[in-house]
């Protein structure tokens, strides 16, 4: 007021001194100062509006305060309303008053600017949050006002909050990711994702389950409820009460009940009681999809109205999904591990070498049997360590073979030697099939076996030696084998008929006219009409006798043959053998007295071959089977009358009956073949008998039993009991073999031990058929010596 007045006084001298130019100078300055301040308030204003701030100021001595429209529409008040700072101070929210006045106070003490974040009570009862900024205007060096700006940001804590939630919904499922991939049973997985879906959204209920629309269920094996403890085995039927919301999961939507008293899905009186007997208001179950098949679900349940938010529905959504896949994993990890140990537990039981072998042939995989096989340590076991195990040979034949196998990617099946620890080389036969990623399809290699055949080739061996010696035998014997089909009248000759009509193999034509031209005229009619008469009385065999011509002489041929009719009657097949006894004849001029000796025993003879022709086709289902049956049994017979004949026709040696019959199948190291017993001498009559059934068992043994495989073992025992009466107990036992069962038919074999040996012996015999192998028994009386032969008596 001073410096206004000097001015005055100034200006009352200015006159004489050209004061009225100096007043219009200070009117002009003025009008100037009040326009400037008059834009500045305007631009104040403008900023305040753009800003969304709102303008305040207190007065200290009257703790009155004005603000701007904006300022009290901020704090919930009319812009007509006044305020003091008691009623501001009453609008604060309870929990950050102190915060507010330790603001203030520590401004008044340091003279600087206050800046403060705070939330209001409004007269509505809403609460807003607002950022305070302002100072203190001094006058006379003592606080006079405080002044400042307000600014509502409600929308910034919106923000702030929706990043908080974000970042603790991120937090969650990174806490619950740890923790779903820490455990290895899905129950678990279930339980836990329930329990902390439950605590996070402040649910009474959550819980997992899995549908089975075959069943028309849905298992919930892990449900979490509030204060309660896990709940186990909750079965729930998809056609419940609850079908409008399993009709939305159905769907792939979500099913979501704000308040189940006011859906009007759920109206009807049933599903309201259902949701009141669980004790359930609100809830939502979010679907899990999978190949188009609704298969699983995941719900909360609260037991007051709820109003769910996207983001809770979102969360829940991502829940279900790494549920979900840690339980696939779990399993599909469990699956693999059982796999590969049943994979591992068959390829350590296995008898073979069991391998796998990527693209470029190397060795990823073997069983034990491989290490132990080779000698070669487990770590150097791998590789291409079995090529250099094949034998030259083979190794050059498979590097052939197997190229399109690795241009196709194929199976592969071969035979080849591979060298053992020992330095033996032993067959095996592998096969290999071709392995790929099942999701990818992928090729990854092949997996495969080496199963040793090394005894079954050499068996196989023997077996075709003894063929071979078989069909040598057939042809000296001069027997034959034919087989007549009568409606298409074809013959069939084996090489051995052919031969012994004395024709180039291949030579006959097939027809019974062709077959009766080879007759010389006396016998061709009767051998036709015993042919034809049999038909006529539907025989079931014939023997008849007639002669042949021959390019080397006449021959005197025997014939012994089944008949087969069909279901109407009519003639099928006749099939048999034809036999050269032109020899016989002519021993007859020549030996009569020992022709009177062997009449008796050729009649047995020749009856016991027609009994093998008749079983035999009786039994065979086709020609080789008959074929193979028959002649081996004819020429078991001719070894047991062989053995016969150099004594004379009075007995034969056990021990050379079994020894002949076995002999082919014993290894090198001679442990095949158990042969133990007394020295026994068997009469013609059991010696026949006896050789066939150690001919079919020895068969039965090498196609079947315990012969055809490597390791197999046949023990033959028998001892001799009584004293008035000596008994012969004989047993032949198998194992190490194929597993055997009880043949499903009565074969010639078995006919033969079980009825003949019987019949003609009055042998006690017994067959069993455990899974290691046949076991044969047979208790007889040994017959009485005969008396000794004589011939030039």
């Amino acid at each position: 007021m001073t410096k206004r007045g000097s001015l005055l006084v100034d200006d009352e001298i200015a006159p004489q001194e050209g004061g009225d130019e100096r007043i219009a100078e200070l009117e002009a300055r003025l009008a100037q100062a009040e326009a400037a301040l008059h834009t500045s308030n305007f631009k104040l204003r403008i900023a305040l509006d753009v800003a969304r701030l709102g303008a305040w100021e207190r007065n200290l001595k009257t703790d009155e305060i004005i603000g701007t429209a904006a300022f009290k529409e901020y704090l919930g008040l009319a812009p007509e309303a006044t305020l003091t700072y008691a009623d501001l101070q009453a609008m604060f929210h309870p929990s950050d008053l102190d915060r507010i006045n330790q603001a203030i106070a520590y401004a008044l003490r340091t003279k600087t600017d206050f800046n403060i974040e705070y939330r209001v009570l409004r007269p509505d009862g809403s609460i807003g949050h607002v950022h305070m900024r302002g100072g203190i205007i001094y006058e006379d060096g003592q606080p006079a006002r405080f002044a400042g700006v307000l600014q509502d940001i409600r929308e910034r804590q919106k923000i702030r909050e929706e990043m908080g939630q974000a970042q603790r919904r991120q937090e969650f499922l990174l806490k619950l990711n740890d923790q779903l991939s820490n455990f290895d049973d899905p129950h678990r997985v279930m339980e836990v994702a329930a329990r902390n879906v439950s605590n996070f959204l402040k649910v009474d209920t959550a819980g997992y389950g899995e549908v089975y629309e075959d069943r028309g269920v849905i298992i919930v094996e892990r449900e979490w409820s509030r204060g309660l403890i896990s709940n186990e085995g909750k079965v729930e039927k998809i056609d419940q009460h609850a079908s409008p919301v399993i009709e939305a999961l159905k769907r792939g939507q979500p099913a979501i009940i704000n308040d189940v008293r006011t859906d009007p899905r759920l109206g009807d009186p049933a599903a309201q009681a259902f949701y009141n007997t669980i004790n359930v208001r609100s809830g939502f179950a979010i679907p899990i999809h999978k190949h188009g098949r609704f298969i699983a679900e995941f719900y909360v349940y609260s037991s007051s109205p709820r109003d769910w938010t996207s983001d809770e529905i979102s969360l829940v959504e991502d829940v279900a999904e790494r549920t979900w896949l840690a339980i696939e994993k779990i399993r599909a990890e469990t699956k693999l591990r059982e796999t590969e140990a049943l994979f591992k537990l068959i390829a350590e039981s296995l008898p073979a070498l069991v391998w796998i072998i990527k693209p470029n042939l190397e060795l990823t995989y073997t069983n034990e049997r491989w290490v132990t096989y080779s000698g070669l340590p487990p770590q150097d076991a791998l590789g291409l360590s079995w090529t250099a195990a094949i034998h030259p040979d083979d190794w050059a034949k498979m590097t052939e073979e197997i190229k399109p196998v690795i241009a196709g990617e194929t199976t592969y099946t071969t035979e080849a030697r591979y060298r053992s620890a020992d330095g033996e080389y032993r067959w095996h036969i592998i096969r290999a099939a071709p392995v790929r990623n099942a999701a990818t399809g992928e090729f990854k290699g092949w997996v495969g076996t080496s199963v040793d055949i090394h005894d079954l080739k050499m068996t196989e061996e023997a077996l075709r030696t003894s063929e071979e010696r078989l069909s040598l035998a057939q042809s000296a014997a001069g027997i034959g084998v034919f087989d007549w089909h009568v409606p298409s009248d074809t013959i069939t000759w084996t090489v051995e008929q052919e031969r012994l009509f004395g024709m180039e193999p291949g030579s006959f034509k097939g027809s019974s006219s062709d077959w009766a031209e080879r007759i010389i005229p006396e016998d061709r009619e009767y051998a036709i009409q015993a042919i034809a008469d049999a038909l006529a009385r539907h025989d079931k065999d014939i023997d008849f006798i007639f002669r042949i011509q021959r390019p080397d002489g006449i021959r005197t041929m025997q014939t012994i043959a089944l008949f087969f009719y069909q279901a109407d009657g009519s003639p099928l097949r006749m099939v048999g053998v034809d036999i050269d006894i032109t020899h016989y004849k002519e021993a007859e001029n020549r030996q009569n007295l020992l022709i009177r000796e062997l009449h008796h025993r050729v009649k047995n003879t020749l009856a016991t071959v027609q009994a093998i022709v008749g079983s035999t086709a009786r039994t065979a289902s086709s020609i080789d089977e008959f074929y193979q049956g028959f002649v081996g049994r004819i020429v078991s017979l001719a070894r047991t009358h062989n053995l016969l004949t150099e004594d004379l026709w009075q007995k034969a040696d056990l021990e050379v009956l079994v020894q002949t019959e076995l002999g082919p199948y014993e290894d090198e190291a001679r442990n095949r073949i158990t042969i133990m017993g007394p020295h026994l001498e068997l009469p013609s009559e059991a010696a026949v008998p006896i050789g066939m059934a150690i001919h079919e068992l020895t068969t039965n043994a090498a196609k079947h039993g315990a012969l055809s495989t490597f390791g197999g073992q046949v023990e033959v025992r028998w001892e001799i009991l009584g004293d008035e009466r000596p008994m012969l107990h004989f047993s032949w036992e198998e194992h190490g073999g194929p597993h055997v069962s009880a043949p499903g038919r009565q074969g010639f074999g078995t006919r033969l031990l079980q009825r003949v040996l019987s019949t003609q012996l009055q042998a006690e015999v017994s067959m069993e058929f455990p899974q290691e192998g046949l076991r044969f028994s047979m208790r007889m009386p040994i017959p009485n010596d005969p008396p000794p032969f004589n011939p030039d008596g």
